[in-house]
């Protein structure tokens, strides 16, 4: 019980969890909009599908949902390595470099979507929703989460010198 109160209490431990909390809420809300002349498609972390009644979907966006999962996973993973900082910061930069290319992939379906569409892809409006900045919110979150380990490595090794 100790153990979950100390890790509890670091404020990066609450960074990551907000990063987990955020990766689970962008899996159940849209990322991008997309409006032609005819028809508006609604993108999500895994496919694009049509907000017609037919629903049809448009395109799959597997990659990015699986990405988002494995940052999850991989910041909950963080959060348990409380007592190994070095590693923490490692998988922490790591994070971050899957939130990138995360953000590239969303960026990658954007034209996919648009050529999938029709030829008319110039004159399709793109709308960014809320789950669309979620990735970016989770970079920050790890961001600082690194930020704050760094810190409290210092802190112990300061600690550690005047033994």
């Amino acid at each position: 019980m100790s153990k979950i109160k100390f890790m509890l209490q670091r404020i990066q431990t609450i960074f990551l969890a907000l990063v987990v909390i955020l990766g689970i809420l962008a899996s159940f809300i849209p990322v991008l909009s997309f409006a032609d002349a005819d028809s508006v498609y609604i993108m999500n972390l895994y496919k694009t599908v049509s907000v017609s009644e037919t629903a049809d979907m448009l395109s799959k966006n597997m990659g990015v949902g699986v990405l988002q999962g494995v940052v999850q996973l991989l910041a909950l993973v963080i959060i348990f390595l409380f007592k190994n900082r070095s590693l923490q910061m490692k998988l922490a930069k790591l994070n971050i470099l899957l939130i990138a290319l995360e953000i590239a992939a969303i960026v990658m379906y954007i034209d996919t979507v648009k050529s999938a569409i029709g030829e008319a892809a110039k004159d399709i409006e793109i709308g960014i929703k809320f789950g669309a900045i979620i990735p970016i919110l989770s970079l920050i979150l790890t961001y600082l989460a690194i930020h704050f380990i760094k810190k409290d490595d210092k802190l112990v090794r300061s600690a550690d010198r005047l033994r």
